[in-house]
């Protein structure tokens, strides 16, 4: 008898790779490597005979990708509402229609070929014309390459990494962090986010932060270093993703999580307590809002209101615009549930990457600097008119503020003041009930309007600075590209003035100012911006309670001497080598 020698496994060698933070906190699970396996398509040469069947074998791929992303919509209308559900419409309108599933049949007629290449090949035409149509149809590219892979995985007898197949605590390392992925997070099992592209405030990200799951994106190469079952460390506070950790590795970050969950446990007492300095200076702390059943939230963790609530998905993957009605009903409801707290509205911020089909808009060469947001309304007045009316008949309760987004200067705003004024008019003559004090703020987003926000200031009753889109602009840096995330990380020394300037320029006019963006939440932020007077900010919920720790043990006037000292630093790396070690001192536990 021939002896066969045993194979002995190897553990896996430790690996570190270094990405971009994209949002905090520790987190340790076993790998699950999102479409690890890509459908590999070849033509294949069928006989007359095995036709029919390969027919047989496109309807039941067909019908088990309705029932997969059946089975999302429903987790995604469980995990985050209606609204975030509406994301896979665009997957059912595809999926659901004959004429192009009759031509795939035709063409494996025709050409006598598998099912797999005749989809593919069918499919590449197909998004090519849906794509040239504009409109409700432009940027869903990871929409339509979706739905391929769910089509080929069950035509090729792999149903892949589907996310009904998640155990608790897996870490989900996939190449991007797509919308329709992330509105499926599941914090019961799913524990953080690992990435080989994607940008730090992408909306896949954004929601991924609000749920304060960990996540590193930029990792380039991570699908490929990472198998499913793989031990993985994600420190979302560093950037660094540690796969297959040793002991020695794995109990310093498990003490680290621990830390860090204690940390945030010991702040529940802050609930009720408002955002004061220890010398008295009071801070409105408010949250974002992406979805109407996420108020829960916004209470739980004690924000004093909602200072951003993002009604553009109210309108996305819809083919009618949402009616008057239907908007009252929203924001009124919000409004109930947050009094005597303010809600401020941010009208529909529609263009850019969130085109619905009620936006007649074509494909434009670059979206972010195109037709979006107050051009949109300005230039669709009626469609705009009817989010106006809801939102100021949902104020008969007297707690809701509209806020304009992208607004670039002077004539914009006039216009839109305008509108404003012609939605009350109509309003009277229907004899509805509204409030006509409804007060109105802008979005400080763009360049332009920081350089003009005295200006501004004049025609309205307060700024919110929207620190996402003013750095990209500044910094001339698309924030969903990974390439130049590091031009959006850190304090940008022109970002900063920038931000001080339009608070300086507010306040002369006696008007107030809150920060809505992503830096809001930034720990390391707080005490500048504090420094820098600012009024309210308004941060993801789940970041409460921190933000609100840090303005609680610092007073005004050493966040005001920290801010003049960063202001006059010339480059971020200066600022940042100043101020994290200041924070880290003062705030050990928080920023261990």
């Amino acid at each position: 008898m021939r002896l066969v020698p045993v194979k002995t496994f190897e553990p896996k060698a430790e690996v570190i790779l270094r990405g971009v933070p994209a949002s905090a906190g520790i987190a340790i699970g076993r790998a699950f490597v999102f479409f690890e396996n890509k459908p590999v398509v070849e033509q294949q040469q069928l006989s007359a005979a095995e036709i029919p069947r390969e027919i047989e074998r496109l309807r039941e791929a067909l019908q088990k990708a309705k029932d997969e992303v059946m089975l999302d919509q429903n987790i995604a209308l469980e995990q985050a509402g209606e609204a975030a559900a509406q994301i896979f419409e665009v997957h059912h309108l595809i999926l659901n229609d004959p004429e192009f599933f009759g031509r795939v049949e035709g063409e494996i007629r025709g050409q006598a070929c598998n099912a797999d290449f005749a989809f593919h090949e069918l499919m590449q035409n197909y998004v090519s014309q849906l794509l040239k149509q504009g409109g409700f149809f432009s940027h869903r590219d990871t929409d339509f390459q979706d739905v391929e892979h769910r089509v080929l995985r069950h035509l090729q007898g792999d149903r892949g990494a589907h996310l009904s197949k998640l155990a608790s605590g897996a870490i989900v390392v996939t190449e991007d962090l797509a919308p329709s992925l992330a509105v499926l997070l599941d914090r019961h099992k799913i524990r953080g986010f690992a990435t080989d592209f994607g940008g730090i405030n992408s909306h896949g990200v954004i929601i991924a932060r609000s749920n304060g799951l960990p996540a590193v994106l930029g990792l380039q190469e991570i699908t490929k270093r990472c198998t499913t079952g793989d031990r993985v460390i994600i420190d979302g506070d560093e950037g660094v993703i540690l796969l297959n950790p040793d002991e020695n590795t794995l109990n310093w970050y498990q003490k680290k999580q621990v830390k860090q969950l204690e940390a945030r446990s010991r702040l529940g007492y802050l609930r009720d307590l408002p955002a004061r300095t220890r010398d008295g200076r009071d801070i409105e702390l408010a949250a974002n809002l992406e979805f109407a059943d996420e108020v829960k939230l916004v209470r739980e963790n004690g924000a004093q209101g909602v200072g951003l609530f993002r009604t553009e998905y109210l309108y996305l993957d819809k083919v009618e615009a949402p009616s008057e009605e239907l908007q009252f009903e929203t924001y009124y409801r919000i409004a109930q549930e947050m009094k005597p707290h303010p809600v401020i509205i941010r009208t529909m911020d529609l263009g850019g990457d969130k085109v619905p089909a009620c936006v007649k808009s074509g494909p434009e060469p670059n979206p972010f600097l195109g037709w979006r947001a107050i051009r949109i309304c300005l230039d669709q007045p009626e469609l705009f008119k009817d989010q106006l009316r809801a939102i100021l008949r949902a104020n008969v309760l007297g707690n809701i503020k509209i806020l304009l987004p992208m607004i670039a200067g002077v004539d914009e705003l006039d216009k839109a003041l305008a509108l404003i004024e012609q939605a009350k008019r109509e309003l009277t003559k229907a004899k509805k009930p509204f409030e006509p004090n409804t007060e109105i703020g802008v979005m400080i987003e763009v360049p332009s309007a920081a350089i003009m926000a005295d200006l501004i200031a004049e025609r309205v009753d307060f700024l919110s600075i929207g620190t996402n889109d003013l750095a990209q602009y500044a910094m001339a840096a698309d924030r969903g590209n990974g390439r130049v995330a590091h031009l959006l990380m850190g304090f940008q020394p022109a970002v900063l003035r920038l931000i001080q300037q339009v608070i300086t320029a507010a306040h002369r006019r006696g008007v107030w100012v809150g920060v809505c963006g992503e830096m809001a939440a930034d720990q390391l932020a707080t005490l500048l911006l504090v420094g820098m007077e600012i009024d309210e900010l308004s941060v993801n919920p789940i970041d409460v309670p921190k933000i609100k720790k840090i303005i609680r043990d610092i007073s005004f006037d050493e966040a005001k001497e920290l801010a003049d000292q960063v202001l006059e630093f010339s480059t971020s790396k200066e600022i940042h080598d100043y101020v994290k070690p200041f924070m880290r001192h003062k705030f050990k536990d928080m920023l261990a």
